[in-house]
């Protein structure tokens, strides 16, 4: 197989054994890599009902196909556990990660299990693969880290690496690559630090050969023209998500201080004119990528003048450290960044824990004598002063670092009703009034309330059911769906479009490639099938390669199943069955749970799952060729 590296690196840190086996080519077939290849090595090599962060549990790297090419955004690398925050399969996607290098070094995957006796560091240079001595690292941040190791084994290594957190098995721990890209969510950090894993070190020299090419250099021709060609291609160079902000506000997607009220305000009190002066220096790029979306933060004055990191998405840091917990100012937000990257916590789980701490103790559910003596109230004291304890589990911050489900579970007294996530992961998105597949999918993704894999056209209101069906069709739905999933008042039905937008995104993930919109766009399904066989020489056709995409998000939902989830772990949160919430255009009400309901037994059917389960049955795991 070209396009393809061939081989598994299984590293046992308990006996300190390396080995390599063969990807196989009918693996490569049914899972295509990345995503897919992840969620079969987890379920084979993670028991059902292990502890995440006991030696049992393994903690799998894995690059796609394209990675490592020059197709537009090919630096996808999917990281794979189960997670220590949500108890179920955590999954963590970056780019420009040590997973390019892996690749390079000769191994699409990497396969750690068991536990080191002391902190080590695993450092791969082509064939030679070696556990190292990681004494000298152990208590440095993730800056302190790579800096290490890269003055001690050069620039020319990739470093993923973890921080305190990771350490003191913070559940929402992760780990940061090359100083400012994040495997962010689900903990897998604290699964590092569970393993005495302090870093992973990458250099390879092998490059990747393609299978066609002059084919597959001319398909990266065309498609590097239309990402150039993107109207809005400086917009996302400058700016980024920042340009969401106005929708996300306007529709009740984005809300503050734990999901209570309305983020409006954010961009009065965080205006992109500010930030292009006083905030961001430039942009960077994962490799083989001609976006460059990632941002380089340098504060050119204020109390922080000089602070300088790179950050993959400030204006998530915005939504997350100005919205959730109120911090003003972009000064602080920015401090706040730096330092959740050196720790090496999820920002988005660190706020969403941090405001329901600070709701519970406004709300008299905390007292003093809960919190060591801490009046916690919105804005940068508060959030400053928790984001180090939590870190190093001092105090008070010993059970926020255990996230909101297990600390509500600790505190009682009825704060789980203020706990608003769903399978164990804070949403990323309102569920409240209007559903997109993108935030709807929140429910219906196995590693929790996350939106990665069901972004598609109906984020935005008022398209034309020409558009549902052109669009349908260009992601595999086949011809005698197409009417049921283009039916409705926005001319789309949300729960079965979902479904088919899961399996479609799975397989640009298992590729390797970016959802970012301009170069997400130019992408449909047979593309992905031509890329894939000019890339690998293995002839898969389009409706092939969508199989694989729903074989992989199956075998994700059946690793759930063995750990006892069903259809109750989909719902929305009570709270946003329960309360609307007010915007300046008017109120949006609560979800109403039989519409909740309604929707979740139209994506089961959709999906060919049992309705009293919501799960995958031996039929349809058959039909997919799913050996459980």
């Amino acid at each position: 197989m070209k396009g393809y590296a061939g081989n598994i690196l299984f590293v046992n840190l308990t006996d300190g054994s390396i080995k390599r086996e063969p990807l196989e080519e009918a693996v490569a077939r049914k899972f295509i890599g990345g995503t897919g290849v992840n969620a079969l090595l987890a379920y084979r090599h993670i028991k059902a009902g292990i502890d995440p962060l006991s030696p049992d549990n393994a903690l799998i790297m894995g690059a796609g196909p394209l990675v490592g090419t020059l197709i537009p955004g090919s630096a996808r690398v999917e990281v794979t556990a189960k997670s220590p925050l949500t108890g179920v399969i955590g999954i963590s996607n970056g780019g420009n990660t040590p997973g390019i290098m892996l690749k390079y070094a000769g191994y699409d995957h990497l396969v750690v299990t068991g536990k080191a006796d002391k902190p080590v560091y695993l450092k791969i240079d082509d064939d030679r693969v070696e556990i190292c001595d990681a004494d000298h690292l152990w208590g440095k941040d993730t800056f302190e880290t790579t800096d290490a190791l890269w003055d001690e084994l050069g620039d020319n290594f990739w470093i993923s690496a973890i921080g305190v957190a990771g350490e003191s098995l913070v559940r929402y721990a992760l780990i940061l690559n090359n100083k400012h890209s994040a495997f962010s969510r689900t903990g897998l950090g604290a699964v590092m630090g569970s393993k005495n894993l302090k870093a992973i070190a990458a250099r390879g020299t092998r490059g990747i050969e393609v299978a066609d090419g002059p084919g597959f250099m001319n398909l990266t021709k065309e498609l590097l023209d239309k990402v150039a060609a993107f109207p809005l291609l400086k917009e996302w160079r400058t700016v980024g998500f920042f340009m969401a902000f106005e929708p996300y506000t306007s529709m009740g997607y984005m809300l503050g201080k734990n999901n209570t009220e309305s983020a409006e305000d954010i961009m009065e009190r965080f205006p992109i004119k500010e930030y292009l002066s006083r905030v961001r220096k430039g942009s960077t790029s994962c490799p083989g990528c001609s976006l460059g979306c990632k941002g380089r933060v340098e504060m050119q004055d204020g109390k922080y003048e000089g602070l300088r990191f790179r950050l993959s998405t400030p204006a998530v840091a915005v939504g997350a450290f100005g919205g959730l917990v109120a911090v003003e100012g972009f000064d602080e937000v920015m401090k706040c960044a730096e330092l959740s990257n050196r720790y090496g916590m999820d920002l988005d789980s660190l706020t969403a824990t941090i405001g329901f701490a600070i709701e519970l103790y406004q709300k008299g559910i905390l007292t003093d004598e809960d919190t060591g003596g801490l009046e916690l109230d919105w804005g940068t004291e508060t959030v400053r002063t928790l984001l180090d304890r939590i870190a190093q589990r001092d105090g008070f911050g010993r059970l926020l670092g255990e996230g909101v489900v297990r600390a509500a579970e600790e505190i009682g007294k009825g704060a789980d009703y203020y706990a608003v996530h769903i399978k164990g992961m804070d949403l990323g998105l309102g569920l409240r009034g209007r559903l997109s597949t993108e935030n709807f999918g929140q429910a219906t993704n196995p590693r929790g309330a996350h939106l990665d894999r069901s972004p598609s056209i109906s984020f935005m209101p008022g398209r034309k059911k020409e558009s549902y069906v052109k669009y349908c069709r260009s992601i595999g739905v086949p011809e005698d769906r197409v009417e049921a999933v283009c039916t409705g008042p926005e001319n789309f039905n949300v729960a079965r479009l979902t479904r088919w937008v899961e399996d479609y995104n799975t397989i640009l993930f298992s590729l390797g490639l970016c959802h970012r919109t301009p170069i997400s766009q130019h992408y449909n399904l047979d593309l992905f099938a031509r890329l894939y066989s000019t890339a690998t020489g293995l002839e898969m056709n389009p409706e092939e390669i969508r199989q694989a995409g729903e074989r992989a998000w199956n075998l994700s939902r059946a690793f759930n199943m063995r750990e006892g989830k069903t259809k109750t772990d989909d719902f929305f949160p009570e709270r946003l069955m329960k309360e609307s919430v007010t915007l300046r255009k008017g109120e949006i009400p609560a979800a109403d749970p039989e519409m909740v309901e309604q929707l979740l037994n139209e994506y089961y059917e959709e999906r060919g799952w049992e309705a009293d389960t919501g799960n995958p049955g031996p039929q349809k795991l058959n039909e997919l060729g799913i050996d459980t």
